[in-house]
């Protein structure tokens, strides 16, 4: 790092000394509103910082999915799809390693609403987390998987756009997690530049004739950023691309692309260069059904309108264990497309579950912001809704009849169903609140 900063090296190592910023990110999609005298974060008026940091499991509103806790320099990667694609026009794009899904619900909030947005993880712990995050952002255009980029590179020429956030030796993240320096070493360095070539060779089969990659890391040395981003030039008809970027937001230009040091910006290390792929072959669509899915019986779909806004818009699909699907229904034959190459994929919104005559409709639709408007509901008051989201048994002044919506300050956090003289807490057992609940936090 002296060698590459040379006189702001004394800058850069102080800055460790200082508290990592916190910012947050809101789903304009769930019309979430933050107060206006926080500072906006240069490069993307939709995210703020925050003057400290709270609890955040303690907020209600985080588990709602109306806001993401995102650090501010990756924020940057929606500015340069701005600057790069015309965001007006629906686009098939791949995250290609999403978890834990900051950079996905980041450009679910910038892409066309009829865009293809596939989010891929490989690990499948991570590909949990990754799931959770975007089940709680809400939106039906999203669609995940679990694979290797090795399984991804048979949909050749099938994306606009291609977002490689490759795993890194962290440098970048050594305010903020002190367990990142300790995983440190040089042959680490080394080890990642390797993978990070392997998932690069692999990433840009995918990508379409003329469409934009963007690679990025949280890390600093060249190895993995700089030396790897002209590697790819020389082994792949790509070019590099160039953004326009005001002086006083202090990224850094590099020969290759851009860096984010902590010292010059409010944010942590990082690193981003894009470029665009000047010759592709598609591949020729030979569209097959769903392996693991079946069309839903046509004498079910009438029970659909009861829970979506606007029902026309999808299919409906049902697996094996009865759970029912909507997929757009311009996105099926793609959908179907990506299943042929994938072991394991999800798409659309898990609506529900039809057990003998009973529907139960599915936590992720009570989130989506497909759902019906006008369902019955339930607000509660902030000590409430933690006690929901702990999944323990609530006590209300009134029963509702059946199954109701829970909501905090106007934002759906899940269902219960009242029967009888209680009510029944149907949020997710795995991601429930653990900790305690101090009252001074309620």
């Amino acid at each position: 790092m002296q060698t590459q900063l040379g006189p702001d090296f004394d800058s850069f190592r102080n800055s460790f000394d200082t508290i990592s910023p916190t910012s947050i990110r809101r789903n304009n999609q769930k019309g979430f509103v933050i107060q206006e005298n926080n500072e906006v974060v240069k490069w993307f008026n939709k995210g703020v910082y925050l003057p400290m940091r709270p609890v955040f499991t303690l907020d209600p509103l985080l588990h709602a999915g109306v806001y993401y806790v995102q650090e501010a320099s990756s924020m940057f990667v929606a500015e340069a799809t701005r600057q790069l694609l015309d965001l007006y026009k629906p686009l098939k794009v791949l995250d290609l390693c999403a978890a834990p899904g900051g950079k996905s619900t980041l450009l679910a909030s910038v892409l066309n609403e009829n865009s293809l947005l596939f989010a891929n993880e490989v690990i499948r712990a991570r590909y949990q987390i990754l799931q959770e995050n975007l089940v709680k952002w809400g939106v039906p255009n999203t669609h995940i998987g679990n694979a290797d980029s090795r399984e991804l590179a048979g949909l050749e020429g099938f994306f606009d756009l291609v977002v490689v956030d490759a795993p890194c030796s962290g440098e970048g993240l050594f305010r903020k997690d002190k367990k990142a320096m300790a995983k440190w070493s040089p042959t680490h360095v080394t080890h990642c530049a390797a993978r990070q070539k392997r998932i690069l060779a692999d990433a840009v089969k995918t990508l379409k004739s003329d469409g934009i990659f963007i690679y990025c890391t949280c890390t600093y040395n060249d190895e993995e950023n700089e030396d790897n981003a002209k590697w790819f030039v020389e082994s792949f008809d790509v070019e590099r691309l160039t953004l326009e970027i005001p002086a006083d937001w202090n990224i850094t230009s590099k020969e290759m692309g851009y860096q984010f040091y902590p010292h010059q910006v409010r944010g942590e290390g990082f690193y981003i260069s894009c470029f665009r792929k000047k010759t592709g072959v598609a591949i020729e669509p030979k569209i097959k059904p769903f392996p693991h899915l079946t069309p839903l019986n046509s004498k079910l779909i009438p029970i659909m309108n009861h829970w979506l806004e606007e029902p026309e818009q999808f299919a409906f699909f049902q697996d094996k264990f009865g759970s029912v699907f909507a997929i757009l229904q311009s996105h099926v034959a793609d959908c179907q497309l990506i299943t042929q190459h994938l072991r394991k994929a999800d798409f659309g919104i898990e609506v529900g579950t039809f057990k003998n005559q009973d529907f139960i409709p599915a936590h992720a639709l009570a989130l989506n912001i497909a759902i019906k408007k006008d369902l019955p509901a339930i607000d509660l008051d902030k000590e409430q809704a933690l006690h929901f989201l702990k999944k323990d048994n609530l006590i209300l002044n009134s029963i509702p009849t059946g199954w109701t919506l829970v909501r905090y300050q106007g934002h759906n956090l899940g269902w219960l169903k009242g029967v009888g003289n209680r009510v029944n807490n149907y949020f997710p057992k795995n991601w429930r609140i653990l900790m305690e609940l101090p009252s001074d936090n309620l």
